[in-house]
């Protein structure tokens, strides 16, 4: 599996475990959220890139909420359908605190939104992480 295979593959359990901690209301520590879904998925050796991206996003799931919020007015954060709150916060989490650059977030996370989501979700998640992209000035392909 190349690089990228890689974090396609790390971005979907990622998707897959922090669906599951927030729809147990933060009751069920991450971990063990991330734990059950490797079994499931008979994943023995995660690319670390997969604990850095929950644990980055799972510490400041605050200020990222208030992002979304403010990225997606039309919405109140509530309103926007779970599965793409869930996208959101990690695309959010990539682009604000992990190195990687605007044009690979975007791409990624709208085709995760494309399978994940409903028809529209993938044209949703593009204009609410390209209009953060550019609130923090960055060119899309840094």
């Amino acid at each position: 599996m190349d690089n990228k295979q890689q974090r396609r593959r790390g971005r979907t359990i990622a998707i897959e475990a922090l669906f599951a901690f927030l729809s147990r209301n933060r009751e069920v520590p991450l971990s063990d959220c991330l734990n059950h879904i490797l079994t499931a998925v008979s994943e023995t050796d995660p690319d670390p890139f997969i604990t850095t991206l929950l644990e980055t996003a799972e510490k400041n799931l605050g200020k990222i909420k208030v992002l979304i919020q403010a990225f997606a007015p039309e919405y109140t954060y509530e309103k926007i359908a779970p599965i793409n709150r869930i996208i959101l916060i990690l695309g959010i989490t990539e682009l604000k605190f992990l190195d990687t650059p605007p044009v690979v977030v975007i791409n990624e996370y709208v085709d995760l939104a494309k399978n994940f989501g409903e028809t529209k979700s993938g044209g949703f998640i593009n204009g609410v992480l390209d209009n953060y992209r550019k609130s923090l000035g960055l060119d899309r392909s840094r």
